[in-house]
């Protein structure tokens, strides 16, 4: 065609397919905005575990009367090792799509599942160990007062009702809860592994798990760390 003929060509009325424009995922934005509610849930439950320590005590820097710090299993520190290794896994994995490696890719995102199963089974065991201490929840009354005397709640009860055992259980539990929805989408990205498809396409999927799981990793090292604290 004559360099006139490209001038005048009016490629909307010219009949055929349209070249096909790449779509775009809205699983970044997804996880991006689930990832900043998460953030403020557990940011919530941080500062109300920092209010509880001290609502009912004399001073601002002493803590409530049926308050007691809860001696945290050395378990918890092997637990935080296998979820850090976990997401060092995801991020190799990252590595091995992005260089079209579908062996390697496979068996980090292999390695970063056992891992953050043997994480979860670490919590289940750290559960078990406190319960045995006498730390679970209890449902007697008075536990929680303002009014407090050693003769109204016995030592038993002071362990058994202690809010900070409450609030470890309902932070582990909620941390898990978000790792086993990871899972879920982890165990897909590795089936389409085995399935054949290509490392290069199933970067973004790799991608997001990988940024999941740091994220997920950095709120248990703060959480963890407010236990140490308190």
């Amino acid at each position: 065609m004559s360099l006139l003929g490209h001038l005048t060509e009016k490629p909307w009325l010219t009949p055929g397919p349209r070249p096909e424009r790449p779509e775009r995922s809205a699983a970044p934005a997804g996880v991006g905005l689930f990832l900043c509610v998460v953030t403020v849930l557990f940011s919530l439950i941080a500062l109300a575990y920092l209010m509880r320590m001290g609502s009912h005590g004399p001073a601002i820097d002493e803590p409530a009367h049926d308050w007691a710090a809860v001696r945290e299993p050395p378990l918890l520190w092997f637990n935080t090792a296998m979820l850090a290794l976990g997401s060092v896994a995801f991020e190799r994995a990252r590595t091995a799509a992005r260089r079209n490696d579908a062996g390697r890719l496979r068996n980090w995102l292999l390695a970063a599942g056992v891992l953050t199963l043997i994480f979860l089974a670490g919590q289940l065991a750290v559960w078990q160990q406190l319960a045995a201490a006498g730390y679970f929840l209890s449902s007697q009354p008075g536990i929680c007062t303002i009014i407090w005397s050693e003769a109204d709640q016995p030592v038993q009860h002071f362990i058994t009702g202690n809010p900070a055992v409450a609030f470890f259980y309902l932070i582990t539990a909620l941390h898990g809860l978000h790792l086993l929805g990871g899972l879920f989408f982890w165990s897909r990205a590795t089936v389409r592994v085995f399935e054949g498809v290509t490392p290069i396409g199933l970067r973004p999927h790799v991608d997001l798990c990988a940024y999941y799981w740091h994220f997920l990793l950095l709120v248990w090292l703060l959480m963890f760390g407010l236990f140490l604290m308190t």
